[in-house]
């Protein structure tokens, strides 16, 4: 079944580009009106197009274009160059995609062709959601609808259908919407093609919220629309509608069946990972999930993938060596520990049967200890693999992504789009030296922990350490998140204590809050608790909290509530180990319902 995903994957892109061909210049009723000659050049086109290697395409589309443009026939000119940009991103070929969609605005800005600026604007819209590039691509196709006007009524739904496609996981609300737009003109204009694709697919959409009630409703309108015998009904998504239908009546072995069949015609991988949902089969679904992801990062580039799995593997076999030897030296230790145990008792065994025995029993004690310690390394190893695969690599194929970009000479790229993209590697940039940091950080607060020293300790005035770290992060806050400090002590208030050590500490629970906080405020507290014996300072924010079942669980090392949030799990946790090096704690304050709140708590070592 993964295999299966995987392929389905890989064909997913193809199939998209393929409905965007079909329905921009081959529908066009201008082609209707070819005779002879004209018509003979347009068919062999499309044939290529559709079966074609890329050098008999280009070729060939090179001379008729120069054809076309001799005959002044700029209408069938301008759909074809566009038709050309989305055989480019059939084969792979982003970046000649994007040369072909920027050549081909220039060309109708300064011809004037006021009525195809909104060719250009799809296309572009269509290469930046092949790279996965959401943001960009919604804002082409915004602009592609806001150029087309009521020019081109099939431009304009697929448009709507493109972005309601788009948003169906992230926006479902937002998904349906355009789905409606696009239905509602598909019965203005009396198209029975686009009225059928564009209920099916708002079924689709309620398919992966799992709403069956809003399924059934679409399915049954879909089965209406095909009982009207009309030849233009599309049946593009019947079969994704089936296995909708087969999973909702519960029928998990049929729709499964029709995952793997194909013909889906949208993202096969996110239908089957909805169907094992439905089933309950939670460890097949999140397997399929990392399957979906896996593939995903290597359309972006296959050859960084191998590179660093190349090297995770490497690493990992480094620490299995260096675990085995210890492995084989403690049982080696344990081993003479055992004979010498079994010399002694043959010696004492009347005198000190029942101490010896103790010992024993003790020495099985320490030996289970010893494995569970195994046992949980293996986990951190298990997590730790697993967490630097993906958010050392997903930075890693950023970073060289824009940076090919930036550095084609192929590519024309305005100074807007420079900046976005150097901005871009400066933040993957950022966010790869944070995770070694974190790395380094868990390393060292591991040691620091197990004592409580005082060589670091010196007088520190609390609110002016607080303010100190909150100004250093105040830039790093959503917008419109407010970012508040108050105290119950006075400003002179001093203690003794690793003023390091406790910046540390508040650095990482703000990065927490402000990561998760959107809108509302984050709030740093200083005062005095258990009758003025302790020093303690909350950080309280109005972001998501954390839910009942996760409060134990965000304290250990690689443990994520959001697995999509950025980080690899280990702030809390060196959190803990910082206040306790200094004799302090750190802990989740659960009465606090309106987001989260960690208060940290320090003995006081006042002057």
């Amino acid at each position: 079944m993964i295999r299966s995903l995987r392929d389905h994957v890989n064909l997913f892109f193809t199939i998209v580009l393929w409905m965007m061909c079909v329905n921009v210049a081959f529908a066009d009723k201008a082609v209707s009106d070819l005779t002879g000659e004209d018509r003979e050049r347009f068919d062999k086109f499309r044939l290529l197009f559709t079966t074609g290697s890329t050098t008999e395409f280009y070729s060939y589309a090179k001379d008729y274009e120069a054809y076309l443009k001799k005959q002044g026939d700029m209408n069938l000119y301008y759909k074809l160059r566009n038709n050309e940009g989305f055989f480019a991103l059939r084969h792979n070929q982003i970046l000649q995609a994007m040369e072909i969609a920027q050549d081909l605005e220039k060309e109708v800005r300064e011809n004037k062709a006021t009525d195809y600026y909104y060719l250009p604007m799809g296309l572009m819209g269509d290469v930046y959601y092949v790279s996965h590039d959401m943001r960009k691509a919604e804002e082409f196709f915004l602009q592609a609808l806001h150029d087309v006007g009521d020019r081109d009524p099939k431009f304009t739904m697929r448009m709507y259908m493109s972005l309601g496609e788009m948003q169906a996981l992230k926006a479902p609300a937002k998904a349906l919407e355009w789905m409606d737009k696009a239905l509602l003109l598909a019965e203005q204009q009396d198209n029975m093609e686009y009225r059928s694709m564009s209920v099916a697919l708002k079924g689709y959409i309620h398919f992966l919220s799992g709403d069956a009630e809003k399924f059934f409703v679409c399915y049954d309108q879909y089965q209406n629309l095909k009982g009207m015998g009309d030849p233009d009904f599309s049946k593009r998504y019947a079969n994704v509608m089936n296995v909708a239908k087969s999973a909702f009546d519960r029928d998990f072995k049929a729709a499964m069946d029709g995952v793997k069949r194909g013909n889906l015609y949208v993202d096969s991988s996110l239908v089957a990972i909805r169907v094992l949902a439905l089933q309950g089969n939670v460890a097949d679904g999140f397997r399929a999930m990392r399957e979906r992801y896996v593939e995903l990062d290597s359309i972006y580039s296959l050859s960084q993938e191998a590179s660093y799995d190349h090297i995770a593997t490497e690493r990992t076999i480094q620490q299995l060596r260096s675990e085995r030897d210890e492995s084989q030296a403690k049982t080696r230790r344990l081993t003479y520990w055992l004979i010498g145990l079994i010399v002694g008792f043959a010696f004492v065994y009347i005198m000190g049967r029942r101490r010896l025995m103790l010992k024993i029993w003790e020495r099985n004690k320490d030996l289970k200890e010893a494995l569970v310690k195994a046992q949980e390394a293996d986990e951190m190893k298990s997590a730790f693999i697993r967490n630097m695969s993906h958010e050392i690599r997903t930075p890693l194929n950023a970073v060289a992504g824009f940076s090919q970009l930036i550095s084609n000479p192929d590519v024309e790229l305005g100074e807007e789009e420079k900046a976005d993209m150097r901005q871009r590697i400066a933040d993957n940039v950022e966010g790869i030296t944070a995770i070694v940091d974190e790395l380094l950080e868990l390393s060292k607060s591991e040691s620091e922990a197990a004592i409580v020293s005082c060589e670091q300790m010196s007088d520190v005035r609390c609110n002016d350490l607080c303010r100190s770290v909150m100004r250093s992060m105040a830039d790093k806050c959503h917008k419109g998140v407010q970012l508040r400090f108050s105290s119950g002590l006075k400003d002179d208030f001093t203690l003794r204590t690793d003023s390091n050590k406790v910046m540390r500490i508040l650095m990482h629970l703000l990065g927490n809050a402000q990561k998760f906080t959107e809108q509302g405020h984050i709030t740093v507290r200083t005062e005095l608790v258990d009758r003025d014996r302790k020093l303690q300072i909350s950080v309280t924010d109005t972001g998501v909290g954390i839910a009942e079942k996760d409060r134990e669980m965000i304290f250990e090392t690689f443990s994520k509530v959001d697995i999509f949030k950025e980080g690899i799990g280990l702030g809390l946790p060196i959190c803990r180990r910082l206040a306790m090096s200094i004799g302090g704690t750190v802990s989740l304050d659960t009465t606090y319902t309106e987001g989260s709140r960690f208060l940290v708590t320090i003995p006081l070592h006042l002057k």
